[in-house]
């Protein structure tokens, strides 16, 4: 696996790579751009699920309850509204930074779909089966992130679409026909905010909470273990990116060999196996030695 790198990849990649004051070792996974921009969409996103579903089910018990907490209907739909504008901005960053990243910068972000992930997800369900003996290897982003990612963009871009007409109905109507744009545009903004609020609340919180707990996107970091486990091409690259940061001439080709990076996990987890056998043993130990 070969890739160009250039000075500023080698110069991220060494301070990504960090030791704490214990002296172990961890990597910078999200710089806190990045965590303010999360935690804005977390804050948006549920004010508008929140406001919303009321508004939607103002008929149930949950839902009237819900708007009379928010102060009424006119000041659900005050929040609702802010919150999509506030949405709305962050998409509109989030776009400037990809502009950015591509067209100034010359690099093109790692979220972008790709064959690997297709041959990932069989080999993931592979594993899954007992039919692989290793995970695969994953590099900044797995396909389940991926995929995540872009179900957001393209629920986002519905939810943009179908909100902007409800919100300026009487302009709409000046150009499209009012008699069934209106109803049309309530019922997928309706159906595809109940889709989003479940994949949410389901997927993403079973893969970040209850699968494996992953805080690195609310404090940035993640252990150098956790990133052999999780990302261990991403931490490859990092590495031999950080080893040539006095090189001289740019672009610079560095390679990744897979069989290398399979050899580090199952070292890694070799070790970790022995740790526990010979904490095991000293436990045993000390126990009969007690009840001596």
């Amino acid at each position: 696996m070969k890739q160009y790198i250039y000075y500023r990849d080698a110069l991220e990649a060494v301070k990504r790579l960090r030791v704490n004051s214990e002296g172990r070792r961890y990597v910078v996974r999200f710089p806190l751009a990045q965590r303010i921009e999360h935690f804005i969409l977390i804050l948006s996103f549920f004010a508008l699920a929140i406001t919303g579903l009321a508004q939607t089910y103002y008929n149930t018990l949950a839902g009237d309850l819900t708007l009379n907490a928010l102060g009424g209907i006119d000041s659900s739909r005050l929040i609702h509204h802010f919150a999509a504008f506030s949405f709305g901005i962050l998409a509109l960053y989030h776009v400037a930074i990809f502009v950015d990243e591509v067209f100034v910068h010359r690099r093109f972000g790692k979220i972008f779909p790709t064959w690997r992930d297709v041959t990932d997800a069989i080999q993931m369900i592979k594993f899954n089966l007992g039919f692989a003996v290793r995970r695969p290897l994953f590099d900044r982003y797995n396909f389940e992130e991926k995929a995540e990612y872009w179900a957001l963009v393209c629920g986002m871009i519905i939810m943009g679409v179908t909100g902007i007409m409800q919100w300026f109905p009487v302009q709409l109507t000046l150009i499209l026909p009012a008699g069934w744009i209106i109803p049309i545009s309530r019922v997928i903004h309706r159906w595809q905010a109940i889709l989003m609020v479940i994949a949410i609340l389901t997927w993403h919180f079973y893969n970040t909470v209850i699968k494996k707990v992953n805080l690195s996107i609310f404090n940035g970091n993640m252990t150098i273990e956790n990133m052999k486990e999780d990302h261990p091409i991403e931490l490859a690259c990092l590495e031999q990116a950080s080893a040539v940061i006095q090189n001289k001439r740019w672009p610079l080709e560095i390679e990744i060999l897979l069989e290398d990076v399979n050899k580090n996990i199952g070292t890694e987890q070799a070790v970790h196996a022995e740790e526990e056998t010979v904490e095991e043993v000293v436990l045993e130990e000390n126990t009969e030695g007690s009840i001596q």
